[in-house]
């Protein structure tokens, strides 16, 4: 995980996963359709990311009309399994220099991603933040493609919908065989961090670093596998079962602020329409106990407390808790 700068944290030592924005115009293009068919990428292995549901979520569901073989002839990929994967890789470069692509000889769709060496890193990186469509520009020096294939589908979260300026963020899952260096992009990455989930949560226990609530959650997912090889298979199987948006709710209790998700029985059937935090008459217990099924979290200024009692959708890990007395450890 990485540290932002205090240009960019909302509050001191936030601390998020690499990522960003989607730039249509660099992780839309259809030319990377054109590269990856020259590189000698078939349809099918593209086809294979993208799924086919009816409950996908907005922001991965086709951003247009036509069957797959039909990209070729648009002006723009309209699969959103694609450019938010090429976002992903693409952001991941930009802020700590990590490049997950392919050479010709390592095409073989695997399941684990390999960071390339790049010659004159700072400069293609300092190029690519400065103008993101030469990532494109950047994967033909180096001959290479993004490893689609290696970024797992994971988990999608919403900003609450009484938020002025909210985003949608896909989380993808993606495994390396071994630790890679990493280059801090200066004006986004105060610093990187390379610690288990455990680790990461104690930390923002003891104030050492500030996450957001999607950031408590994956990482306490995390903390119910703990062996490299079993959460992988885990990631692969999973990602072909789809994925729920987390769009938190959020209950303005007495002395305390609770936000409810997908299958809590105070969750809401169009939760994106509520524009404004409920107001419940009682305490957070009452909220509480007038709830069989439970899926929250108690949030202020941080989460406190993590709470899920029934089986998460999609096939996933519920999150774990961490105890009082191991966080001092």
């Amino acid at each position: 995980m990485l540290k932002r700068s205090d240009a960019t944290a909302m509050v001191v030592n936030q601390t998020v996963f690499p990522g960003g924005l989607l730039d249509t115009e660099a992780d839309e293009s259809v030319a990377w359709l054109q590269y990856l068919e020259e590189f000698g990428v078939p349809k099918e292995a593209l086809r294979r990311l993208v799924l086919t549901r009816d409950d996908r979520p907005a922001i991965l569901a086709p951003q247009g009309t036509g069957c797959y073989d039909r990209f070729f002839e648009r002006s723009r990929i309209w699969a959103r399994e694609i450019t938010l994967r090429l976002t992903a890789v693409r952001e991941c470069f930009e802020e700590v220099g990590l490049l997950l692509c392919r050479s010709r000889s390592q095409l073989n769709f695997g399941a684990v991603t390999c960071a390339q060496d790049v010659l004159d890193l700072e400069t293609w990186q300092r190029r690519v933040h400065n103008k993101p469509t030469e990532f494109l520009t950047l994967c033909r020096e180096q001959k290479v493609v993004p490893d689609l294939w290696a970024l797992h589908e994971w988990s999608a979260w919403a900003s609450p919908g009484f938020m002025r300026k909210g985003h949608e963020t896909v989380f993808f899952m993606a495994f390396v065989d071994k630790q890679p260096k990493l280059l801090e992009e200066p004006s986004e990455v105060k610093e990187t961090l390379w610690l288990s989930p455990f680790e990461l949560l104690r930390l923002g226990n003891l104030g050492n670093v500030w996450f957001m609530p999607p950031q408590v959650y994956e990482l306490s997912r995390l903390m119910g596998i703990k062996e490299y090889q079993r959460l992988l298979e885990f990631a692969i199987k999973r990602s072909g079962l789809g994925t729920t948006m987390y769009l938190p709710v959020g209950y303005n209790c007495q002395g305390s602020m609770v936000f409810v998700l997908p299958g809590d029985d105070f969750y809401v059937p169009e939760p994106h329409l509520v524009h404004e935090i409920i107001s419940f008459p009682g305490s957070e217990d009452e909220f509480r106990a007038r709830s069989k099924h439970l899926h929250r979290y108690t949030y202020g200024p941080a989460i406190r407390s993590l709470e899920l009692n029934i089986s998460p959708p999609n096939g996933h890990l519920s999150p774990l808790k961490i105890h009082p007395e191991r966080q001092k450890l």
